[in-house]
């Protein structure tokens, strides 16, 4: 038996918890501190994280052109995502991370919101322009794709500009920030759009 496979048998005689977006399934499983699989509703491609004691310690990934294992499956993930997840005995779930294990779990780690500083509480009622510039250091970030999500649904995308600046026309809310890196990884940060924003520009740092 394959892999995915043997992931799918055990899952069949699981019972399932969800679904729920990739950075919500980090948050309740360490917080919880569970052990199993986590399978994602999109089918093509497919993902599947392995948690023990709530941390994702692997992850594979399935498509039409063959099967990724551990930090390289993971690097395509876009945090749009959402899981169904299966909780399995420890033994088990350590003998399948053992050939999909994910080194670097700061990649996951930055899908987690984290707050854009300066951004006071919000106001209800009313829109306008929201402006932020993404910088490293002091050094602005040109051509990288930004995206603002409310509820899990992208509602702006934006590319900086030489300044590294964006812009995006939104309702007086709280919002999803994601950053696209350029080596396939995402940054994700939670602030609050209101009248005090406007006509201000929100620098974000990603160092």
């Amino acid at each position: 038996m394959t892999s995915i496979e043997i992931m799918e048998s055990l899952i069949a005689a699981a019972a399932g918890e969800g679904p729920s977006f990739v950075q919500a399934l980090l948050q309740k499983a360490r917080a919880k501190r569970v052990c199993g699989i986590a399978r994602s509703v999109q089918k093509d491609p497919r993902w599947y994280l392995l948690f023990l004691a709530g941390e994702p310690e692997g992850a594979v990934l399935n498509e039409r052109k063959g099967m990724l294992f551990g930090n390289t499956a993971v690097y395509l993930l876009k945090g749009t995502e959402q899981f169904n997840f299966y909780p399995l005995d420890v033994p088990i779930v350590e003998r399948l991370i053992l050939g999909c294990r994910i080194h670097d779990r700061n990649i996951l780690n930055r899908m987690l919101p984290s707050d854009i500083p300066q951004v006071a509480p919000v106001k209800e009622g009313g829109a306008g322009v929201f402006s932020m510039k993404v910088v490293k250091g002091e050094v602005p970030l040109h051509g990288l794709r930004v995206s603002i999500r409310k509820g899990g649904q992208v509602v702006g995308n934006d590319f900086t500009s030489r300044e590294g600046k964006v812009s995006f026309r939104l309702l007086f809310d709280r919002y999803e920030c994601v950053v696209h890196l350029r080596d396939l990884s995402t940054r994700v940060y939670e602030f609050e759009f209101n009248p005090d924003l406007i006509g201000q520009v929100v620098v974000l740092d990603i160092t």
